[in-house]
């Protein structure tokens, strides 16, 4: 079984990849756009069962989106990957996701908010997340305490998120993110929710 300490090993790994790598042949906007770190409370929400438990750590690494024209198709979200750990010996996760986040700021309404807008951000996920949960478990279980198995070792994964930037590069948010695969798949259908709090860094922004 794939255990948390798995997956921050590779994410670890990851961080190590020389700056180099991680450069963009535009010195102006660097490759990474955003590094968030968060704690979350484990299997709680509006969509959880709260079978499971925990305070997971969150590492999360958004890239600027690439300048092709069928990105700007698709409103030029950010690619974003991500790891949730769970060291209590339940669900971790893993996942891919494209992020958007529209700008709040606008002259027209900035002056009413006395400049509130400028430093206030919302943005939403949609992505694919694996895991190392239990796939399926005891049938009598699932039916009447809806004390299931994923089902699929890759669910759907959406995440929500507000925030306030402290200054241009840094900021805090509450985070919110669901992970299942109701309505999409057949099969068992455990749910997992994570809430908490995120602190961030942007690149290539000024203080």
């Amino acid at each position: 079984m794939i255990t948390a300490r798995y997956f921050v090993t590779v994410c670890l790994w990851i961080s190590l990849i020389p700056g180099k790598v991680l450069a963009d042949d535009d010195p102006k906007e660097p490759l990474l756009h955003k590094t968030a770190f968060g704690l979350f409370v484990h299997d709680r929400g509006p969509s959880s069962d709260q079978h499971e438990s925990g305070l997971d750590p969150n590492w999360e690494l958004q890239l600027n989106p690439p300048k092709w024209k069928a990105w700007g198709w698709i409103a030029s979200p950010y690619p974003t990957f991500g790891v949730t750990p769970n060291f209590h010996g339940d669900t971790s996760v893993f996942y891919g996701a494209l992020t958007y986040e529209p700008n709040l700021s606008h002259e027209a309404w900035d002056r009413f908010t006395w400049g509130l807008t400028r430093h206030l951000f919302v943005a939403g996920s949609l992505g694919v997340a694996l895991h190392n949960g239990p796939l399926h478990k005891d049938k009598i279980g699932c039916d009447q305490h809806s004390d299931c198995g994923f089902g699929y070792r890759a669910l759907p994964r959406l995440s929500g998120e507000i925030g306030f930037k402290i200054r241009k590069n840094l900021g805090a948010s509450l985070f919110y993110d669901h992970m299942s695969h109701k309505g999409v798949l057949p099969g068992e259908n455990e749910g997992i929710d994570h809430i908490g709090f995120r602190y961030f860094y942007i690149f290539g922004q000024s203080q």
